[in-house]
């Protein structure tokens, strides 16, 4: 009668704990959803599946004592040792403090491996990785195993000449491209131009008015006249301009898929640099440069410790790699600045790394010294070895707050018609400041380089390495989607060009297609060249939407773009929404319900194909064989 009456009260206990959280679980549930999705998401079905996923993840959770309490036989109690007693489980409080880690492991070897996961509170994805065996990301579809069926589907064969080394792998041999033109640049076989890559910090496409449009559909300057990037606008115009471009979204995923043309890793936590992977076997554009001769460069005013990147760089292709301490030796050596005036009241560093100011400073002096000995090298009669150099911004880094002294002090554009009334105001406005800083030194390196006649002999590409959305706050920006991924960009080649000057393509391109895009650009070596990755060259003329993208940020959801339509999706969940990308850029109307089959269809496979296109490259990374036909 005892046992019978503690199990009552136990039940009561239970059933008001789990009562007590379904309900804080209903009340947040909305905030939640929109947190991670819209309010669009927020559907009745949605709902009640998050609740009942939530129900079922109490239930699994109790500790084990509550779940091997059961009345019956000696055979369902398990002692334990407590000094000179033998109590018994069923003499344990339903509710413990401190319990020590010996008993816990007595307690889960007398029981199922699937019943110690609920002693220890597991979560529950990994109570189903241990009984289901699926991943350790959670649930995905059973087409994301890591494989696919035919590598054709994701390379542009219409304009990539290339021999695959195994039929469902991306290894393979790039032997030249066709197709017609979209744009060409002039390059003499006998002299081949130095290429610079300048990746901007959070440099997303809406800040650029000249990307935008003057028509703005989206209303992204509401009504003004404003451009935040003057200097980034001006050279796009004498170039050609990618107003459909898009990233990952976060720093150290941009570099997977800039210089290695792949989707990047599929993690929230990690990348494809994580850990250096110092004995990985990767070509891209670091090996390609490197195979034509080129000497390659990496530099950034950023602190090469973030992310492993002073291992993974210098192991992966480059020959050079400054980062936030060879910067400093630098300028303090060269540009006069002295030690306390990093941290000191004139604020020559962020947190980051040392501001932009600096760092184009001396990225110049390196581009004007390295023409000077390669003009000397040639009139000796010796071969003129170029450059390939990969340049990182980082003062327009979040929180946009820490700025030299000098440019805080200094008038700035006012932006206010840009940020009056709406929340976040002054994030906004730091931002915006910064993006504005960040530009005007870009101008600045240009400016110089175009007047000692470097940029003669030098082709630059100017690319975000993901985008940003103050809007939202600080903490959780990829709450508006297209700001974080929908990145600028643009190719100058002065006097190379011709009739191309002032080209702007507008079909959906993505940082992956850089790798193609540069080695159509330079001429691909009479042996070609090996790679895994998904671009396409964007000189060659293609249909418009014709091609899709994927643009994936892990911590929220994926997408796949095709003209100016982009689908948005997740690793599993059965929800999609598209809207226009160009036209609402908030994505207020779901237009896939509106459809036809057919449509819807197409629409479903390109997701598909991306979910496993993620798959693949998480896999290859993790099995270290990105570059094998077999894995």
């Amino acid at each position: 009668m005892l046992q019978r009456r503690a199990w009552f009260g136990w039940a009561f206990v239970y059933v008001v704990v789990l009562l007590f959280f379904s309900t804080y679980r209903a009340m947040t549930l909305k905030p939640l959803i929109t947190m991670y999705g819209t309010e669009k998401d927020c559907t009745l079905d949605m709902e009640l599946a998050a609740l009942g996923l939530g129900l079922l993840q109490d239930l699994v959770c109790p500790k084990y004592e509550q779940v091997a309490k059961s009345p019956g036989g000696e055979n369902r109690e398990t002692k334990l040792e407590e000094g000179a007693g033998g109590d018994t489980i069923g003499d344990v409080s339903v509710v413990e403090v401190g319990v020590k880690l010996q008993q816990k492991q007595v307690q889960s070897q007398a029981c199922s491996a699937l019943v110690a996961y609920a002693a220890l509170n597991a979560t529950l994805n990994e109570l189903f990785v241990h009984a289901l065996h699926v991943t350790s990301q959670g649930f995905v579809p059973l087409i994301s195993d890591g494989t696919i069926a035919s590598a054709k589907t994701y390379i542009h064969s219409a304009t990539e000449e290339y021999t695959l080394f195994q039929d469902d792998a991306l290894y393979r041999r790039t032997t030249g491209f066709r197709g017609n033109l979209a744009f060409d640049v002039n390059v003499a076989d006998d002299s081949a131009p130095n290429v610079v890559v300048i990746v901007v910090e959070s440099f997303r496409f809406h800040d650029s008015h000249y990307l935008v449009g003057n028509d703005d559909p989206s209303n992204l300057f509401k009504g003004s006249n404003i451009t935040v990037t003057p200097n980034f606008d001006k050279w796009a115009k004498r170039g050609v301009a990618f107003s459909n471009m898009w990233s990952s979204w976060r720093t150290s995923r941009s570099v997977e898929s800039l210089l290695f043309g792949q989707v990047p890793y599929d993690s929230v936590a990690d990348s494809g640099m994580s850990g250096g992977k110092k004995h990985f076997q990767l070509d891209g554009l670091p090996q390609f440069f490197k195979g034509k001769g080129y000497e390659s460069f990496f530099t950034t005013g950023c602190k090469t410790d973030y992310d492993d990147w002073d291992t993974f760089l210098p192991s992966h292709g480059f020959d050079t790699v400054w980062g936030r301490d060879e910067m400093k030796k630098l300028a303090e050596s060269d540009l006069g600045i002295t030690h306390d005036q990093w941290k000191g009241s004139e604020h020559r560093e962020l947190y980051w790394g040392v501001h932009d100011d600096v760092s184009f400073q001396l990225l110049g002096d390196l581009m004007a010294n390295k023409t000077k000995d390669q003009v000397d090298r040639v009139a000796n009669g010796e071969p003129k070895q170029p450059l390939f150099l990969t340049h990182y911004t980082i003062s327009s880094h979040v929180s946009y707050e820490e700025r030299p002294t000098w440019y805080a002090e200094a008038e700035k554009p006012d932006f206010s018609a840009l940020y009056d009334g709406v929340d976040n105001e002054v994030g906004i406005k730091n931002y915006l400041e910064m993006r504005y800083f960040s530009d005007m030194e870009l101008g600045k390196f240009m400016d110089r380089m175009s007047d000692a006649g470097v940029l003669n002999d030098t082709i630059v590409v100017i690319v975000g390495d993901h985008g940003q959305a103050p809007e939202a706050g600080n903490y959780i920006p990829e709450a508006r989607d297209i700001s974080v991924t929908h990145v600028a960009g643009a190719l100058v080649a002065e006097g190379r060009l011709g009739d191309a000057v002032g080209l702007k393509i507008g079909d959906a391109t993505e940082q992956y297609d850089l790798l193609n895009t540069l080695a159509d650009i330079v001429g691909v070596p009479d042996e070609g060249f090996l790679q895994d990755g998904v671009g396409r060259s964007l000189k060659r003329k293609v249909k418009f939407g014709e091609r899709v993208v994927y643009s994936n940020n892990p911590s929220r959801k994926m997408a796949v773009i095709r003209g100016t339509e982009r689908l948005r999706y997740d690793r599993c969940a059965r929800p999609v929404l598209l809207h226009d990308a160009r036209a609402d850029h908030d994505m207020g109307t779901d237009l896939f319900p509106d459809l036809t089959p057919e449509e819807q269809a197409n629409w479903i496979t390109w997701r598909d194909n991306g979910r496993r296109l993620a798959a693949y490259y998480k896999k290859r990374w993790e099995k270290r064989c990105l570059l094998s036909a077999a894995c």
